[in-house]
């Protein structure tokens, strides 16, 4: 069967059927869709567009977001690794005293040191969970300055019983 046998026989068979008769207002009802239909297609490209340029701006702001957040980050962790090694530079100092005065006041104090150092591991935590958060940068150093003047005031403590134990030992 070539081309022209197959359009022929379509034709004839579209000739058979008896198709359904067709409304009054089946022009205007046909036009009053292709009308809504249009608009509709307009909501839905509006919408997409929308959508889309609301996407690209707060890629945009969540991108600059954690830029700035990730240079806070990087001077948060250098200020806290230095504090954290002048803190245990001074325990160890502390620990390594043979004299049993300082070892007790030391002990004593070791207790308020511990506590505050609870509470910079628990900060801490919240920091982890959400490093965003300028607030818990400033409240983790305020706990290392509050430790290292804890240690701060346990070494003037000692070196006053030093003092003391030297002027005693030279009369």
């Amino acid at each position: 069967m070539n081309q022209q046998e197959i359009k022929e026989l379509f034709q004839k068979w579209e000739r058979l059927q008896d198709p359904p008769p067709l409304r009054s207002n089946h022009l205007s009802q046909f036009q009053w869709r292709l009308k809504n239909q249009k608009k509709t297609r307009q909501k839905y490209f509006v919408r997409w567009v929308a959508t889309v340029l609301l996407c690209v701006g707060l890629g945009g702001v969540f991108h600059l977001m954690n830029e700035e957040t990730s240079i806070d980050t990087i001077q948060f962790q250098k200020a806290e690794f230095h504090l954290m090694q002048l803190i245990e530079e001074q325990i160890t100092a502390f620990e390594k005293a043979n004299a049993p005065d300082t070892k007790k006041i030391f002990e004593q104090s070791k207790r308020q040191l511990d506590f505050i150092q609870d509470d910079y591991r628990k900060l801490h935590k919240k920091w982890e969970a959400n490093p965003s958060q300028p607030q818990l940068i400033k409240a983790l150093i305020g706990n290392l300055n509050t430790q290292i003047s804890l240690l701060n005031d346990i070494n003037s403590a000692l070196n006053k019983i030093k003092n003391n134990h030297y002027e005693s030992n030279e009369i």
